[in-house]
């Protein structure tokens, strides 16, 4: 589907439909195959009321508007939510066909008290029809009472490490980067999970086993207890392109878990 104007007018009509309760008008919202990853680890996830809304790749629209319509929103309702609000985005990145804004949202209860907030990063690419949500890198476990230092630095450490293995052609210890399944979002339509180590390497290995220089500058998006996202703009070789991750602490290791290229 992904059939707005604009990014930010996805982006919004994300939340409207949501807070309409439209299971159709929801999955509207998004761009095919669409994915939500998490910060949190499964187990973290299992505290929440009911179901996740997004456990996985949904290939089609009526897939998303099936698992909403299924899931229900009772699982909010539990909580006292009425609404959830989103913040004004930011673009972080953005070419012709695909955006990077870094965005997030509130729940609220009737009397406008706050239930739980968040931020996320959405990764939203146009088609023929229109824009659309591709993806949401989910920080989770966000606080605007805390910064988060150790956690952002940790998450930049692990870009780093990322990089390092990256410009000297090492293939495993590049593979030990990340933590799998690894969601991989590439040009509008295209999102990949790599399940194990394996399959990244089939898939990549040849690319990453170039010994190529590497400048880059990163930022920190938003992080949270378990979760940061971060921005990158990279040179390799003759390549300059644009990178947003999500990277996520498993048994106390930070490592990417997903990643978004706008070339």
């Amino acid at each position: 589907m992904g059939n707005h104007a604009t990014p930010s007018a996805a982006y919004w009509a994300f939340f409207e439909t949501f807070n309409a309760k439209d299971p159709e008008g929801w999955a509207g919202a998004m761009s095919y195959p669409h994915v939500r990853v998490s910060g949190a680890a499964p187990r973290a996830q299992a505290a929440q009321p009911g179901p996740r809304t997004a456990a996985g790749v949904y290939p089609r629209p009526e897939d998303y508007a099936s698992m909403a319509a299924n899931a229900g929103w009772e699982r909010f309702e539990m909580t006292g939510w009425v609404r959830t609000q989103g913040i004004t985005p930011r673009v972080v990145q953005a070419s012709d066909e695909k955006a990077h804004l870094a965005g997030g949202w509130t729940r609220h209860r009737a009397d406008d008290s706050e239930i739980i907030t968040n931020r996320v990063l959405y990764v939203l690419t146009k088609t023929d029809e229109g824009w659309g949500i591709q993806a949401r890198f989910g920080v989770d476990g966000w606080s605007r009472e805390e910064a988060r230092q150790s956690e952002s630095e940790a998450a930049l450490a692990a870009l780093g490490r990322l990089m390092t293995t990256l410009e000297a052609g090492d293939v495993e210890p590049w593979l030990d980067c990340f933590h799998y399944p690894l969601t991989l979002v590439g040009a509008p339509g295209t999102v990949e999970t790599m399940d194990d180590a394996d399959a990244m390497r089939a898939a990549y290995g040849d690319w990453a086993g170039q010994a190529l220089p590497i400048q880059y500058t990163a930022e920190v998006i938003a992080a949270g207890s378990n979760g940061v996202t971060l921005g990158q703009s990279i040179t390799r070789g003759d390549d300059s392109f644009h990178q947003s991750f999500l990277v996520a602490a498993r048994d106390g290791d930070w490592n990417i878990l997903a990643v978004s290229a706008i070339t």
